[in-house]
């Protein structure tokens, strides 16, 4: 009985951390590109969630090219974090979050490239149902691992969290404030193509 109690009061605190990241995040105007500020004032808040679909950003997987800046992710210092010898690119969000709805399928589909050629290994998590999302399978629980990557990259548990390969992160998107998800798409695959160069 004492394990259930405790179980129940750890997944209250997380879900309301997560609460409070989010809101956070949709106070602070949810983007490490604060030079458009103005201009999101004038914009329409609909949240348009469709997949890029411009084949002309997509990087060919492996070819050796100029990648250009990654502008939005902190980079740390470190091993790349790796499993079966593949870089791990995670995301941490919810299904309530809007900012995370508007990510989600253009992330989901721009890693799901590189799972496919067998250069990655990626997790989606939504830590309010604890699946994810990119496997067949529901989940029900974060694991412990998981949660322990998600608190070191992001101790104030705001979402979107991305961390890719335990050497770039970011809390929020970096184009929301444009509706720019080629942006987003291009920025990913800029990290992920670092990553498979430095591993």
């Amino acid at each position: 009985m004492g394990d259930i109690i405790k179980k129940l009061i750890l997944a209250v605190l997380v879900l309301f951390l997560l609460l409070v990241g989010c809101l956070n995040q949709q106070n602070a105007g949810l983007t490490n590109n604060k030079t458009n500020e103005k201009d999101q004032t004038n914009q329409d808040n609909t949240i348009n969630a469709e997949p890029v679909k411009e084949t002309e950003t997509q990087l060919n997987l492996g070819e050796s090219k100029d990648l250009g800046e990654i502008k939005t992710f902190t980079l740390k210092e470190g091993e790349i974090c790796k499993e079966n010898g593949k870089p791990v690119i995670r995301l941490f969000s919810t299904t309530w979050c809007p900012h995370c709805v508007w990510i989600k399928e253009t992330f989901d589909s721009t890693v799901k490239e590189y799972v496919d050629a067998g250069k990655i290994t990626v997790y989606h998590w939504e830590l309010d149902t604890g699946d994810n999302t990119l496997t067949e399978q529901v989940e029900s629980v974060v694991p412990e691992s998981e949660l322990a990557v998600y608190k070191e990259f992001n101790p104030k548990g705001s979402i979107p969290t991305f961390v890719f390969g335990c050497k770039y992160s970011r809390i929020g998107n970096g184009f929301e404030s444009t509706q720019d998800l080629i942006s987003e798409a291009k920025e990913f695959r800029t990290a992920i193509e670092t990553l498979l160069q430095e591993a």
